[in-house]
């Protein structure tokens, strides 16, 4: 691959995972993130390296769709594949994901936390609700009680007319044993903490481009103490927190979506001093996927994605080969070394097994997937393969055209 291809490769998945994880502003328009995948995909496989012009339009208000069809299905596990390759033995990375030690838990007879998600559109509409599913049966439970009352970070200020928006659940520590207001890619890995970021000066959002500079915080949970770990004159974007550091994506204020005056800049921080180690973008060290000849292209590129949120997998990040074009590959996999890959599924886009997965969440054992297309889970292990677990007790969907109702997993099971 060459050096153009690379850095265009590169561009591309970073863009599409900023849009993936937009999701969760209150203020985006479902449709409009609709319109957004597909221009992006356009552009995705089209094998020229995009303008700023091209992509302009691309980035309008975006949130993500969940245009969810509601299948009927018979309550409980169904084997449907078991196509996982034995991965190589490789030394450990000292960057594998740090964990807490707790009871070990059954998969298949546990409280998985989700985030439910109503949406509807065009206009866009949005309702979230948190809850358990119980992943023996597949029924879900709202979790009345549910609050993020007193912790900081989430929500937006007033814009535009608009009234500011309160925080909400997006994440769950089964260490505490109570919700966060982030995403899961801003918890630590033991669940006592996370981060938030703050624009200043303070009122500002990234929308209206009014902010001079960020701080990002540290939050530990149980002490109920604050930490101001790091700042920059631009736009700080956490997207992973494991054992070897924070990750952050930090923008000047000019270059918000699009990359006009130069390059985003990643780092790497200590949690605990703040610290910061920028990484070399041009080869993106953190979601690196290595070329095999074989490997399937669409218009004679190699396109591949990562998931919302950056999950890994036993420190290995996950990735997806292919499009949601119907017809298009469709292989979902993570490498243990550059070029030795575990396949979790390999298949094609509307087959028979319908595997569609949104949003994935590891755990010590496997892997949790939502699905884009109705309302139910898979559960991934290695040497068991891949099930299907049809959800019941959802809430209805909103009374809206094009409506529809899915559960992403928001931490481990309990």
């Amino acid at each position: 691959m060459s050096g153009e291809d690379s850095r265009r490769e590169h561009d591309l998945m970073q863009l599409e995972r900023r849009l993936l994880s937009a999701f969760h502003d209150p203020d985006t328009d479902a449709e409009a993130m609709a319109r957004t995948r597909r221009r992006l995909r356009e552009v995705m496989v089209s094998g020229a390296r995009p303008s700023r012009r091209r992509l302009a339009p691309v980035f309008g208000a975006v949130a993500a769709t969940l245009a969810l069809v509601m299948v009927a299905g018979v309550v409980g596990w169904r084997l449907v594949s078991q196509r996982a390759t034995t991965p190589s033995v490789v030394k450990p990375s000292a960057t594998a994901t740090a964990r807490p030690t707790v009871a070990a838990i059954d998969p298949l007879n546990c409280r998985l936390p989700v985030v439910v998600l109503l949406q509807a559109g065009p206009p866009g509409q949005q309702r979230q609700e948190v809850g358990f599913i119980e992943t023996r049966t597949g029924q879900y439970a709202k979790d009345e009680s549910a609050s993020v009352a007193g912790l900081p970070g989430g929500g937006s200020p007033a814009i535009a007319g608009k009234p500011a928006q309160p925080a909400t659940p997006w994440s769950y520590s089964a260490s505490l044993g109570r919700w966060l207001p982030v995403l899961p890619f801003s918890v630590s890995p033991d669940g006592q903490s996370y981060v938030w970021t703050r624009l200043l000066p303070e009122g500002s959002t990234t929308n209206a481009n009014n902010f001079q500079k960020a701080e990002l915080h540290r939050y530990d949970v149980a002490s109920a103490t604050d930490h101001t770990l790091w700042t920059y004159p631009g736009s700080i974007s956490p997207f992973g927190w494991d054992a070897s550091g924070i990750l952050v994506e930090t923008t000047p204020p000019i270059v918000r979506m699009i990359p006009q005056g130069g390059m985003p800049i990643r780092w790497l921080l200590d949690p605990e001093t703040g610290s910061a180690a920028q990484l070399e973008i041009a080869i993106d060290p953190y979601y690196r996927l290595t070329r095999m000849p074989g490997d399937p292209t669409q218009n004679g590129m190699f396109s591949y994605s990562t998931f919302t949120f950056n999950p890994k997998f036993k420190g290995h990040p996950l990735f997806r080969i292919g499009s949601r074009d119907p017809g298009a590959p469709e292989w979902v996999l993570y490498e243990t070394a550059p070029g030795q890959r575990v396949t979790i599924y390999r298949g094609t886009q509307g087959d028979a097994t319908g595997f569609d997965p949104n949003q994935a969440k590891d755990d010590a054992t496997g892997i949790w997937f939502s699905d884009w297309g109705g309302p139910w889970l898979w559960r991934w292990e290695q040497g068991s393969g891949l099930h299907k677990l049809p959800l019941s007790g959802l809430p209805s969907p909103l009374a809206e055209p094009h409506a529809g109702v899915g559960a992403n997993p928001a931490g481990p099971c309990v």
